[in-house]
């Protein structure tokens, strides 16, 4: 859950409590207002029945008067008025509240609890008691307007809440956008984007965060810029090195290992024919260790520096490392695909694409335990770029895990020219690497 979202839960739970806290005040309050104007309305009808006996003194007929003054006070709001003659017996009717009046709902009635107060007063004129005028408090018309104070409120102060939580969210949301750009450009530089950068907006606290949200990029900028130059050098280096070694070892020890064989051959031959069969088969068996160093010496100088990608491409030097593997290891099916006219236009460019193939076959043969691999080379008009991707139907290769010197030296070569590189697993289950290598616009593919 975000900030902002755990921010406007917790205003809107504030803005519904004090509505609530007003609302359960008013219903608090509502018993004691009823029962007081109840209270005040009975005492006034009580005193006006009072003054009116004394205007029945001498009246021809007082028990008609009685009842015709309980008819004309029967409209009165809060108390119910009626004549009883035969004091022994007050109908039930002069006790109940009318509640065809009453407009709030029964839980409501129930919370308030206003009782209805029976007040009863002796008839009596010129000394004589004609009955009993009986004066029943009716809470109904003052529960209505409690009732209709605590909807207003509740709509009203609703309403209110519900246009303050609005323009909170949306102030709150304006307030905190910065936030998720910082955010964002914090998610770049971890993934590895060191040109992102902020734009300072909102508070003088947000415009501080993302200045040094900045700085820090620039930092990384630089150090990856660095760190870059630093790892290119080394493969320079690197490379220069294995250039020397595998000129030494073609140069010198391979004229040495040369004519050895040729000498061990011609050994060979004299000693055919002069029957020492013993020094015959010490002297093949010496040729035989020397082309054995031949072949080692070969393949080494595979490994150090390809002859074949400085005399025929990239291509053609893809074709015999990929005829090398199929010949030290014909377990593995290998599938080779190159597009024609592939051959990228610098040497970094080749040299790193045939070490990247050279080290994703090293560690399908090493770690895969697969059966069937498949190399696919392709280019790419806009943006100009060479794709790579080695698939193998093997063990994978487990993102969880870190990536070994392999992986992580093939990444550092490619991102060193400015291209990409994934590793993981691949759809259908095995091992997948991709990488993309950009070019020079306007240079021959």
């Amino acid at each position: 859950m975000s900030l902002k979202i755990r921010i406007d839960l917790l205003f809107g739970l504030v803005l519904l409590l004090g509505l609530a806290a007003d609302i359960g005040r008013m219903a608090v309050n509502a018993r004691a207002r009823v029962q007081a104007e109840s209270a005040a309305m009975t005492r006034v009808t009580r005193d006006f029945v009072e003054a009116a006996f004394n205007n029945f003194h001498g009246a021809p007929a007082p028990e008609a008067s009685l009842r015709h003054l309980a008819r004309s006070l029967d409209s009165l709001r809060h108390v119910r008025i009626a004549f009883v003659h035969d004091t022994g017996q007050i109908p039930a009717a002069a006790l109940a509240p009318d509640i065809s009046r009453r407009e709030s709902p029964s839980w409501f009635d129930a919370l308030i609890h206003a009782r209805a107060h029976l007040t009863i007063l002796p008839a009596v004129i010129d000394g004589r008691k004609y009955g009993d005028i009986v004066i029943a408090s009716d809470p109904a018309d003052e529960v209505n307007e409690v009732w209709q104070d605590v909807r207003n409120l509740a709509l009203t102060g609703g309403a209110i809440a519900l246009a303050a939580l609005i323009g909170a969210s949306f102030i709150l949301g304006r307030t905190l956008a910065p936030l998720e750009s910082c955010a964002g450009a914090l998610g770049a530089l971890r993934d590895g984007d060191y040109r992102t950068r902020v734009e300072a907006a909102g508070s003088p606290e947000f415009h501080d965060l993302c200045a040094k949200i900045n700085a820090l990029a620039a930092a990384l900028q630089s150090l990856s810029d660095a760190n870059r130059a630093l790892i290119q050098r080394l493969m320079e280096v690197q490379e220069d090195e294995r250039k020397r070694i595998a000129r030494e070892l073609h140069d010198e020890i391979g004229p040495y290992l040369f004519a050895l064989r040729a000498n061990a051959s011609l050994l060979e031959k004299g000693l055919k024919n002069s029957g020492q069969e013993e020094l015959e088969r010490r002297v093949a068996a010496i040729r035989g260790e020397i082309e054995s160093l031949q072949g080692h010496n070969k393949r080494i100088l595979r490994q150090l520096r390809p002859p074949a990608l400085d005399e025929l491409g990239l291509c053609e030097a893809l074709k015999i490392l990929v005829d090398g593997w199929r010949e030290t290891e014909p377990g593995v099916d290998i599938e080779l695909s190159l597009p024609q006219g592939l051959d990228p236009p610098d040497e970094k460019t080749g040299l790193a694409l045939y070490r990247l193939v050279q080290e994703a076959l090293t560690n399908i043969y090493r770690h895969a335990r697969a059966t069937h691999a498949s190399i696919v080379l392709s280019r790419n008009v806009s943006p100009p770029e060479i794709r790579v991707r080695v698939q193998d139907d093997g063990v994978g290769i487990d993102p969880s895990k870190p990536p070994g010197l392999g992986l992580t030296g093939m990444r550092e070569r490619v991102l060193s020219l400015g291209g990409s590189l994934s590793f993981g697993e691949a759809p259908g289950g095995g091992g997948l690497v991709e990488a993309a290598l950009p070019l020079a616009q306007g240079k021959d593919l």
